[in-house]
């Protein structure tokens, strides 16, 4: 990474980034739900690069007691659609809640998912007219497959488990999250970190490093501001990538192969 004088900084960019999905979602509040119709029709401008359609469904469930019993009650509604590019790349998602704009692997760069996603957003925006904008976020979801054997976790990822010295220090399953809050930026960074089996005959290991981050601020829908706040959320994100990644794992993203 480099700094310039007046610009952002310049972030190094891999041959082989680990990132298998990033997310860009932006929550809204109605003033009256959209009809489902409606959304299902905004396939109709890019069916022809987004052909494939789902069905988002939302389900909710609540425990009850009743006369010294438990009761349980499962609901489960339509709430939007997923429109999904025909090379399986890209998704648009326009729900009775909000607009989601995910890119799955192979990753490009920042720049192609925000120019991509934009427009979809604004005609998301024209088309069903939100009243505000409640919640911005932004996740990218790396998969980092490690070599096997390893000694200490520590050798590719800084963020990590302490385990206390004098215990056995291997790792046979690891889940831990944690909420990094950025005040001056009023973002917060929930981060988080798991395992996958082994692969390719047991000799790596895939580790999950799981960055999803948030802004709970309130938005005109139209204010230029949505996307300033993006770039700021891309800044924090990468921060913590690359001060979570050592170079020995910064060097397997460089390798043009195994």
């Amino acid at each position: 990474m480099s700094y310039h004088a007046g610009t952002m900084p310049q972030w190094e960019r891999f041959p082989k980034a680990p990132i298998s999905e990033a997310i860009l979602d932006i929550a809204v509040k109605f003033a009256a739900p959209v009809d489902l119709a409606r959304l299902e029709a905004f396939q109709d401008a890019i069916r022809e690069r987004y052909p494939v359609k789902r069905n988002r469904v939302l389900w909710q469930g609540q425990i009850r007691l009743e006369e010294e019993r438990f009761a349980q009650e499962v609901q489960r509604g339509a709430q939007g659609f997923m429109f999904r590019s025909s090379d399986d790349r890209q998704v648009v998602q326009v729900r009775q809640d909000g607009f989601t704009f995910n890119w799955l692997k192979t990753y490009d760069r920042w720049e192609a998912l925000r120019d991509e996603a934009r427009p979809h957003w604004e005609r998301y925006k024209e088309t069903f007219g939100p009243e505000a904008i409640t919640r911005l976020g932004l996740r990218y979801i790396n998969r980092i497959e490690i070599p096997l054997p390893i000694s200490d976790f520590r050798e590719y990822i800084k963020t990590a488990p302490d385990i206390a010295p004098g215990l056995p220090q291997g790792l046979n399953a690891l889940f831990m999250r944690l909420e990094i809050a950025d005040m001056k930026r009023g973002l917060m960074a929930i981060v988080t970190e798991t395992f996958q089996p082994p692969v390719d005959d047991g000799k790596r290991l895939p580790f999950i490093f799981d960055i999803d981050i948030v802004c709970g601020a309130t938005f005109e829908p139209s204010s230029p501001a949505i996307w300033e706040k993006l770039e700021q959320m891309r800044e924090y994100k990468n921060e913590i990538f690359f001060a979570s990644m050592t170079e020995q794992a910064k060097a397997m993203f460089r390798s043009p192969s195994r």
